[in-house]
């Protein structure tokens, strides 16, 4: 059986909520309801949850399955209005395309969906050339969450958005990132009692971890102060930290984030193929995205 190296990318949706006038900035949220969209999205006629995208392409969620606390399942999509003549790759002989100018070659991309112990959404996505890409999701499960917000007259004020998560070594990651925005820090409760901040005994009650934030003045970055709590964490003398996440913008402008918890994660999965369509054999394929999602 023919194989096919497929990448995985990860992402985390957001909900953005519009700032009323009392408040300075956007919200940004998570997007818990997905889960609860998406099968209704999915319930809905084919012709009904079917979006157009540029380039006479068309995309439709045509699977999805639930799990506890995760979703997997994929989107077809085609480009219709292109029907070149076929050629043999035996003999070379080329013949009419039989296929209707309204049909198109499907492309399928698969997906996985997680909430993490967070609240935090996750998406691991197919990196498919022919499918759809992050841009694509996100405006379609915009456009249909909206769609259904109107229908059940609850409030639409808000926008979809996504960050890319990095994968790879955090300094070189970190380096990459054209600006860093902001820095959580995961500190351990014990700091509140050291000779510095001497709180007092009362804080058995408070989460193991606290969740400290920086934020970088307008214009200004947080790349040094992340490379010295990235050196804090790994050296010899602990000093309470236990994770660092790190947001800003990559070099082309998208929002993206590091996480000391998500380094080093598995970016493929080898994906075995149809041997009469060539396609990936999307069951094979969910038991190894399943797989990573555990582990992540």
């Amino acid at each position: 059986m023919k194989t096919k190296e497929t990448k995985i990318n990860y992402y985390s949706i957001l909900k953005r909520l519009y700032k009323t006038k009392k408040q300075e900035e956007n919200e940004e949220v998570y997007f818990e309801e997905i889960f609860n969209k998406l099968e209704k999205i999915k319930k809905q006629s084919k012709a009904n949850r079917t979006y157009d995208l540029k380039g006479d392409k068309f995309c439709l969620l045509d699977s999805v399955s639930f799990k506890a606390d995760y979703c997997f399942g994929y989107f077809k999509s085609a480009r219709n209005e292109f029907r070149p003549n076929l050629i043999d790759r035996k003999t070379l002989k080329e013949r009419n395309n039989p296929k209707a100018k309204s049909e198109g070659d499907i492309e399928k991309t698969h997906f996985l969906i997680k909430r993490d112990s967070t609240g935090e959404i996750i998406l691991f996505l197919e990196h498919n050339h022919g499918g759809i890409t992050i841009n694509n999701f996100i405006n379609y499960l915009q456009k249909y969450s909206k769609d259904l917000d109107v229908k059940d007259n609850k409030p639409n004020r808000y926008k979809l958005v996504f960050s890319i998560i990095a994968k790879h070594n955090f300094l070189t990651e970190l380096e990459h990132m054209q600006r860093a925005k902001i820095a959580e820090v995961y500190i351990d409760k014990q700091l509140l009692g050291n000779e510095a901040l001497n709180f007092s005994e009362r804080f058995v009650s408070i989460k193991q971890e606290i969740k400290l934030i920086a934020k970088a003045d307008l214009k200004s970055d947080l790349t040094n102060f992340g490379v010295d709590l990235f050196n804090k964490l790994n050296g010899k003398k602990h000093y309470g930290i236990n994770r660092i996440r790190i947001y800003g913008e990559d070099e082309n402008g998208n929002n993206t984030y590091i996480d000391t918890n998500f380094m080093g994660r598995n970016d493929f999965i080898n994906a075995n193929l149809d041997d009469d369509t060539g396609e990936i054999i999307s069951e094979d394929f969910f038991k190894n995205l399943i797989l990573i999602a555990e582990e992540f």
